[in-house]
C-alpha cells in the first residue's frame, strides 16, 4: 500500500450520523492496513459541537494501535461561506473539514434562480469560506449536482476555479479528493464526471494547491476506501500535493 493510502482524513461515526462506534472504526483501520484517521463527525450548530467534543473526551485513543485525529465536518451556514459553529468552538478540533450540504442547498433552491445564478452564488461562498480560519480542508468541493441544485461540473469553468484555487492556496486551504465524490453526480455517466473533475482539480494544482484524501465513510466498512481517490492521484500526478496532519507525518518519519 502505497504511504498516501494508510490515512483516511474523513470519516464519520455514531458520534454524528454514523453507523458504527469509534471502537469498530479503529478495529477496521487496523485490519485495512491503515496507519491512521480522522474522526471528523457532523458540526452543523454550537449544541453538535459541545456534544462532540465530549464524546472524544471518552475516547481512549492513547491504548489504539492506530493513530486518531479528534477533528469535525462543519458547513457553510449560508451563502457568506460562514461556518455553522462559532470559532472558538471549532479551534477545539485538531483537524476541521468544511462542506456546503442541505442547509445551503434547500436555502438555494426555493428562490428558482438560473443554474448560471446558482452557480455564480456557489463559487462566491466557496471563494469567501477560503478565507475562514479555523477551516483546513474543504472537504468534497463542487458537490453541487443533485437535487435541489443539480449543477453541472461544466457550468464550472476554468477561469472560476481558477480564482477560487488561486484563493485557497492564498488561504493554505486543502483541497479535498473524496472517494465517494460521485454520489453527488451519479446523475451524470460516471466517465464523464472523472473527467470533469479531474480538469477542475487540475486547475487547482496548476494554481499550486495540496490536496487531501478521504473516503467519507459512515460505517467501519468503508474506512480507507480510496480506490478512486488514488485513481485521480496517479493520473493527475499528485503524490506531491498530499497532505498529512503534523501527527501523521510525525509517526511516517519513525
Amino acid at each position: 500500500m502505497n504511504d498516501y493510502l494508510k490515512y483516511d482524513l474523513h470519516t464519520h461515526t455514531k458520534f454524528s450520523d454514523g453507523r458504527s462506534p469509534v471502537r469498530d472504526m479503529i478495529k477496521a483501520a487496523q485490519a485495512n492496513g491503515l496507519n491512521g484517521f480522522v474522526l471528523s463527525d457532523h458540526v452543523f450548530s454550537d449544541g453538535d459541537a459541545e456534544k462532540l467534543l465530549a464524546g472524544y473526551a471518552s475516547v481512549d485513543r492513547a491504548s489504539s494501535p492506530v493513530e486518531i485525529i479528534f477533528g469535525c465536518e462543519t458547513a457553510a451556514k449560508d451563502l457568506s461561506g460562514a461556518p455553522c459553529a462559532r470559532s472558538e468552538l471549532l479551534r477545539r478540533f485538531e483537524l476541521v473539514l468544511m462542506d456546503f450540504n442541505y442547509i445551503l442547498f434547500s436555502q438555494m433552491g426555493k428562490n428558482g434562480e438560473s443554474a448560471e445564478t446558482l452557480r455564480d452564488q456557489l463559487c462566491d461562498a466557496v471563494f469567501k469560506a477560503a478565507s475562514v480560519p479555523e477551516v483546513r480542508i474543504l472537504a468534497h468541493p463542487f458537490n453541487f449536482g443533485i437535487a435541489p441544485l443539480k449543477l453541472s461540473l461544466k457550468l464550472f469553468d476554468n477561469a472560476r476555479i481558477g480564482k477560487i484555487a488561486e484563493e485557497c492556496v492564498r488561504q493554505g486551504k486543502i483541497i479535498e479528493i473524496m472517494n465517494q465524490m460521485y454520489y453527488w453526480h451519479s446523475d451524470t455517466p460516471f466517465e464523464e464526471f472523472h473527467a470533469e473533475y479531474c480538469r477542475i482539480l487540475s486547475v487547482f494544482k496548476e494554481a499550486g494547491a495540496q490536496f487531501s484524501l478521504g473516503s467519507d465513510t459512515h460505517s467501519c466498512c468503508g474506512i480507507g476506501c480510496l480506490n478512486w481517490s488514488a485513481r485521480v492521484v496517479r493520473e493527475l500526478g499528485l503524490e506531491t500535493r498530499l497532505y498529512l496532519p503534523e501527527a501523521f507525518r510525525e509517526q511516517s518519519n519513525r
